[in-house]
Formats: C-alpha cells, sequence, structure tokens
C-alpha cells in the first residue's frame, strides 16, 4: 500500500473507532443550521446561505470548543485560507503577518474588530493583532469586499465581533463566565473572567478579562540539522537547532467592557473599551559564537553576536455607537465613532566584534503606531416597489489614520569608548497621515415571489496620503515624498436565483482596489552596500472578480460550490532590484490572475450524529510585464477537511475528529523554490460537561504526529546562503508536531 494511502486509510480508521464506532457524526453540527447564523461582513444582517458569496462563519463556540487563541489555529480547518507564521531572524517573537485568502494575503486582505480597523503591517514588523477571547463570531469573506468595507480588502475580509452583555445575560439579570486553558504547542496557560449585569430593564454593563503566557513554539518534527538547508550555526557555542525557536517568553491582557443603554424601544446605546496588550521577550541565539569572557563591563561567560529582543504590543478601541430603529420604512439608522490607538515597540541589545577586533555593544529602538478616528454611517430601508422588494442600505465610511515610525540605533564601542548615535535605520520611512471618506449604497432587490434576488452595489472611494517627513528623513533627489490622492468607483452585482426550496445558483462580480502604504511609497535608506529607494509614483493595485456557485439545501443539511476567477491589476512587488543596481523599490507588477474551486457542506443524520466538509483548490498566474513570460504565482495546494462529530445525551460528551488532507505543491513563482509534498493530519476533540454549565474540553492535533511542511514553505527557495539558513531556517515552516490542549469553563 502507498504511503499516502496508508495515511489516509489510518486517518479515516481513527475517525470512525476513536470518535464513533457505529456511525458517522458531524464535526459542527451547528453549521448545518447555517442559515440561522447572521452576518455582520454584509452589512445588511443576511445569512449565511442566502448571500452571492462564499463566508466562513467561526462560532463562539467553536472558537472555545478547540481553543482558538491565534490567527493560524482560526484558519487550520478553512481549506484555501492561511495565516503564515513570521519565523525570520528580524521578527524572532512568532508572530503572524496576515491572513492569505485566495492567494493574497498581507495588507490586502482586510482586517476587523467590531467594524474597526486593524493596522496594517510593515516590512519589519507584525499585524499580529488579534486577540480571540471574548470573541462571538468571526467572518472569513473571500474575494474582494471593498464595496463595502473599503479599499483594502482586496483579497478578501476577516472580521471579528466581540460580546455583548445579552450574550451571556441571556435573558439573567447576572451572569459570570470563568474560562482556563493550556495549550502545549507553545506551553500557553490562559484565564479568563467576564461578568455580565442588567441593572434596569434598559442598562446593562459587560466586563472582560483575560491573562495568558506562553513560552516558544514547539515544531516536535522540524529537522534540528536544518533539512535542505543545512544547519551553519554555532551549537557548540550555545547557538539553538536550526529546528528550534529561540527561547521566548509572552504575557498578554485583554480588557473589554461595554455600557449598553436602551432609552425606549427605538434607540440602543454602546459604550465601548477594548484593550490588548503584549509582552514578549526573547533570546535570540542562532549567531552565537566564541566565548566573549573578558570584555569589561560585560558578565564574565558573555557570548559574542548575543542578542535580546523585546515587543511591547498594543490595540485599543474606545468607541460610542448608537441604533435607531424608527420603524417604517427605515429599518434602522447606525451610527458608529471609534478611536483605536494600535502599534508596537521594539527593542534590542546586541554584543558582537568589528572588523577590527574591537568589541561592540548596539542598543536599537523600533517604535511604530497606527492611530484611526474612524465614523461609519448606515442607514437600511424595507420597502416594495411595484412587484420588487428592496432592502437597501446606504452610509458614509471615513477615517484618518496617522502613522509613524521611528528607528534608532547607539552603537557603543567597548574598546574605544566611542559612542555612535544612528537615526532612521531600518527600513525608514516617511510617516503619513492617511484620510478616507467613502459614500456606499447597496440594494437587495427580490422579485418572482422570491425566487431572484439581484444585488447591485456602488462605493465612491477617496484616498489621500499626506507625508510628514521628520528631521531624520533622508530624501533622494526627484523622488522626495509627495502626497498622493486617488479616487475609484467600486461596483460589485449579485444574483441568486431559486429553482426551488432545495437549489439555487449563486453569482457575484466585484471590483476592488488598494493604495499604496506609507512604508511602499516613502521607503528611504541610501547605504554604503545598498540603497532603498522610494516608489512614490506607485500605482493603486485593482481587482476584478466573478463568481459562480451552486447550493443545495435540505433541513438537515446542505452542499454549496463555487468557482471564481480574479484578475488584478498592477500587484506591488517588495524589494525589486533594478538590473545594473545597487537599489531595492517597489514596483507594480502588470498583472495576477487566480482562479480556483471551493466546496463545503453539512449533513445532519440523526439529532446527535453529522458530518460536514469543505475544501479549496486554486491556481494562479503572473506577469512582472506587459511582454514578460507568464509565471505561476504561488499558491495553497488542494485542501479538504472532513469532520465527524457524535454527542452522547446520556453522558453528557461529544466527540469530534477533523481529517485536513493537502495535495502536493506542483507550481512554485520561481521554478527553484520549495515544493511541500501533501500530507493528511487528524485532529481529535472531546466536550464533557462535568457540572451544570461546566465543560472540561480536551484535543489533540496532529494525532499521528505527522511530519509536513505549511503553505508558506512554498514562498522559499529550495537552496539558501549560510546567513539565510542560520537565520531563517526552512525547517521553521514545517507544522506542528502532536499537541494536546485542556480546557475548563462554566457559566454561572
Amino acid at each position: 500500500m502507498s504511503k499516502p494511502l496508508n495515511v489516509a486509510v489510518r486517518l479515516m480508521a481513527g475517525l470512525f473507532l476513536g470518535v464513533c464506532p457505529a456511525t458517522l457524526v458531524s464535526a459542527q453540527s451547528g453549521h448545518v443550521e447555517l442559515g440561522t447564523i447572521t452576518l455582520k461582513t454584509d452589512r445588511a444582517g443576511g445569512q449565511v446561505l442566502d448571500v452571492p458569496a462564499n463566508v466562513t462563519v467561526i462560532d463562539e463556540e467553536d472558537l472555545e470548543d478547540r481553543h482558538i487563541t491565534d490567527m493560524e489555529e482560526l484558519v487550520r480547518n478553512v481549506p484555501g485560507v492561511t495565516a503564515p507564521r513570521q519565523t525570520s531572524g528580524t521578527d524572532p517573537f512568532s508572530t503572524f503577518g496576515g491572513f492569505t485568502i485566495r492567494g493574497v494575503g498581507g495588507n490586502r486582505v482586510a482586517m476587523q474588530v467590531d467594524g474597526s480597523r486593524v493596522p496594517e503591517r510593515i516590512i519589519d514588523g507584525t499585524r499580529d493583532y488579534l486577540d480571540f477571547s471574548f470573541t462571538k463570531q468571526a467572518e472569513i469573506v473571500r474575494g474582494p469586499a471593498s464595496v463595502l468595507w473599503g479599499a483594502d480588502a482586496l483579497g478578501g475580509l476577516v472580521a471579528l465581533e466581540t460580546l455583548d452583555p445579552e450574550d451571556l445575560l441571556d435573558g439573567r439579570d447576572r451572569g459570570l463566565n470563568v474560562k482556563g486553558g493550556f495549550d502545549s504547542f507553545d506551553s500557553s496557560t490562559d484565564v479568563s473572567l467576564t461578568f455580565g449585569q442588567r441593572f434596569t430593564d434598559d442598562l446593562s454593563i459587560l466586563v472582560g478579562l483575560k491573562r495568558s503566557t506562553a513560552n516558544e513554539p514547539e515544531l516536535s518534527n522540524a529537522r534540528d540539522d536544518g533539512g535542505i538547508y543545512g544547519c551553519p550555526r554555532n551549537i557548540g557555542f550555545g547557538a539553538i537547532p536550526c529546528g528550534e525557536f529561540d527561547p521566548m517568553s509572552t504575557e498578554s491582557t485583554r480588557t473589554l467592557a461595554k455600557l449598553v443603554w436602551t432609552p425606549g424601544q427605538n434607540h440602543r446605546f454602546e459604550f465601548s473599551a477594548d484593550i490588548t496588550g503584549r509582552e514578549t521577550d526573547v533570546r535570540q541565539l542562532a549567531s552565537l559564537g566564541p566565548v566573549f569572557s573578558t570584555v569589561t563591563g560585560l558578565p564574565t561567560g558573555e557570548v559574542i553576536n548575543q542578542k535580546d529582543r523585546y515587543l511591547d504590543l498594543y490595540r485599543e478601541r474606545y468607541a460610542v455607537e448608537h441604533s435607531y430603529t424608527p420603524g417604517g420604512v427605515m429599518r434602522e439608522l447606525r451610527t458608529t465613532f471609534a478611536y483605536t490607538p494600535n502599534g508596537y515597540s521594539r527593542t534590542g541589545t546586541e554584543a558582537s566584534t568589528s572588523a577590527a577586533g574591537d568589541n561592540i555593544i548596539t542598543r536599537d529602538f523600533l517604535g511604530y503606531s497606527e492611530d484611526f478616528y474612524e465614523l461609519d454611517v448606515q442607514a437600511t430601508f424595507d420597502f416594495m416597489l411595484g412587484q420588487t422588494e428592496h432592502e437597501l442600505i446606504m452610509g458614509f465610511d471615513g477615517d484618518v489614520a496617522r502613522t509613524d515610525y521611528q528607528r534608532r540605533d547607539i552603537e557603543t564601542n567597548l574598546t574605544t569608548g566611542v559612542v555612535t548615535d544612528t537615526r532612521a535605520g531600518g527600513f525608514n520611512f516617511a510617516n503619513a497621515t492617511t484620510t478616507r471618506a467613502d459614500v456606499y449604497v447597496q440594494d437587495q432587490i427580490t422579485f418572482a415571489n422570491g425566487a431572484f434576488e439581484l444585488t447591485p452595489g456602488l462605493r465612491f472611494a477617496t484616498y489621500k496620503i499626506e507625508p510628514r517627513p521628520d528631521a531624520n528623513y533622508l530624501a533622494v533627489p526627484g523622488k522626495e515624498p509627495r502626497t498622493r490622492e486617488e479616487e475609484r468607483l467600486l461596483a460589485s452585482l449579485g444574483a441568486i436565483y431559486r429553482f426551488d426550496d432545495t437549489w439555487s445558483v449563486w453569482g457575484k462580480y466585484g471590483e476592488g482596489f488598494k493604495m499604496p502604504t506609507a512604508q511602499q511609497l516613502y521607503t528611504s535608506l541610501p547605504g554604503a552596500f545598498f540603497n532603498l529607494i522610494p516608489a512614490p509614483n506607485l500605482r493603486p493595485e485593482e481587482v476584478k472578480s466573478y463568481e459562480l456557485g451552486l447550493r443545495f439545501e435540505k433541513p438537515l443539511g446542505f452542499f454549496a460550490i463555487n468557482g471564481f476567477y480574479a484578475q488584478y491589476d498592477d500587484f506591488i512587488q517588495d524589494f525589486y532590484n533594478p538590473p545594473g543596481t545597487t537599489d531595492y523599490t517597489y514596483r507594480n507588477i502588470s498583472k495576477v490572475d487566480i482562479w480556483g474551486i471551493e466546496a463545503s457542506g453539512a449533513w445532519q443524520f440523526t439529532d446527535r450524529t453529522g458530518v460536514d466538509f469543505s475544501a479549496a483548490w486554486q491556481k494562479g498566474r503572473q506577469k512582472v510585464s506587459p511582454a514578460a513570460v507568464e509565471t505561476p504565482h504561488t499558491l495553497p495546494p488542494l485542501t479538504a477537511t472532513v469532520a465527524l462529530k457524535h454527542e452522547f445525551p446520556a453522558q453528557k460528551l461529544t466527540l469530534e475528529g477533523v481529517a485536513t488532507f493537502a495535495s502536493d505543491v506542483k507550481e512554485t513563482a520561481n521554478p527553484t523554490d520549495f515544493k511541500p509534498d501533501g500530507y493528511a493530519l487528524l485532529d481529535l476533540y472531546a466536550k464533557w460537561e462535568v457540572v451544570d454549565n461546566g465543560f472540561v474540553k480536551f484535543g489533540v492535533q496532529n494525532v499521528f504526529d505527522t511530519r509536513y511542511f505549511v503553505p508558506n514553505a512554498a514562498t522559499y527557495s529550495m537552496t539558501a546562503s549560510s546567513s539565510v539558513a542560520r537565520t531563517n531556517p526552512i525547517e521553521l515552516q514545517t507544522g506542528p508536531g502532536r499537541t494536546f490542549m485542556v480546557s475548563f469553563d462554566k457559566t454561572f
């Protein structure tokens, strides 16, 4: 029997024997009731299977039962969507750079919490601002969502919605939930407390507090010898092997507070504060060398090239929201104003030796902040016009964002006593203020006795980015930072035709555009060996997307399949090196075309047993110029998940198994890039109600301890220089081995 087939047989055997000995079971029995889940990302409050789009919803129960605590875990069982973990020496904090949806990632996928933007990632930074405690629902929209949510939702949208007081109280006057959990992957522990109180019929509060700690991730199947790269680290002098993360410790806190006041039947006010902070200490050991024991001012035994790094990250949101529901034609008028400061500071200390043999201590600082003032006003109307029923939404979506970047390096030569203070290093770019002021409208038109729905939408998007270079900014003649302004009229058109109560077909056309970031436009750092050159004339990225889908729905389940084709123009390429120069800059690629097929379904065999599955296949091509040869675009492989769940009411026990299958990576952007092999994984979960409203939850992921590489490994080359192999080993792109998690939560 072949190895892949043998693995598949073992997986299916594990599902049937370990989860339910007699019958198929459902991974997420609630998923067969997707029609009852109200979406936020469609702005109209539609149902999942009633919108002309492919939207994945991960609800509070799934988040808790699978102990989801980071971006990678959120999309572990969502084929076609990934969250690459950053493992390079420049970012040793094991953070995430964003989500990738349909082969488009990073800042091209919008991220939101309660409708507020999450900052974009800079080259020497992170986009890991999300905390999944107190989250009611996570929605993943595949494809452009720019008409409803703005220009930056070019490739998709990931939106989180936090708990409201009524979610915890559930008709009671007081509610309390306590949780605690452990995950062996990074030895993380977390404890949270959520309290709700209804003071009067029109006044209630919710307060949530969470505290967590973690260490470095453990990739038990990563090879210490560096695999295909080898491992040039000085293991004999204390450097860690190439299959391990640097030692680190992380502490995270989150506070969520909401006050809801409903003075009468037509008004609802919500005042909220959401504060997240995360501190990570890393001892970078990759570059350790000979013992450094005789230098004045340093402890005996300290080593050359020793680095200590510290990251202090924060995301805050302070908001007031008013909802007015007058009845009649206007269903709701919702107004939200939010102030969301975000950012981080990164500091480090490094001991090294200069070419002349001098002993050097370098202390560096990087500060980045992106603060938003956001105003969203939306009106929703319901009315009849002739034989057509209309659900019309229109609104204003605007924000002002202030982006600031600081970099400072202080080098102390312990041998000569000389101190050198360098400003504006790294990937220095001009600070900027970005203003967006958009208006949008969408009308869902229903006719033919509800059989046909047509949903046209328009957004007039404006974008202005004004540079604010400080005294440390080094301008390049002819490429000085300048104000950029763009306007676009974006269109979308969705349609659904219901043949009957069972079968329906849907289609969607969507447009999007994304302005270059301040870093892409204004990075400037002339140097002795290379130059980082600004690109103030970059064109916005644009997309036109087409989708067609078929759905089958029954009370006990559903099946859905859709195909898509997206054409991206003026894709921005990072670090382009013009031939014959030592310059590195940004440029627009002519086009990137991506197409694929996605499928999902669920079936409830009994009130206790069922099954659901999902799959995604995608392919792409790119051209760097109109006359260039077309080459592949690196994309995740064909991936599918099959999930089974069975409930034992008498024992108050639920068992679940999730199998994930991925094919080999066949094509990459460069022929010499690494192409990961296919794999098959099995995860098992259990949930036991040990006391009333008190649950013990246990999970084992990658039960067979399979060695595999995550999709991001396909962006790595097959070979690497000694410095790259030392600071960014490809073995750190292996997936987690066998891990387990356990948690307990109780609601009073």
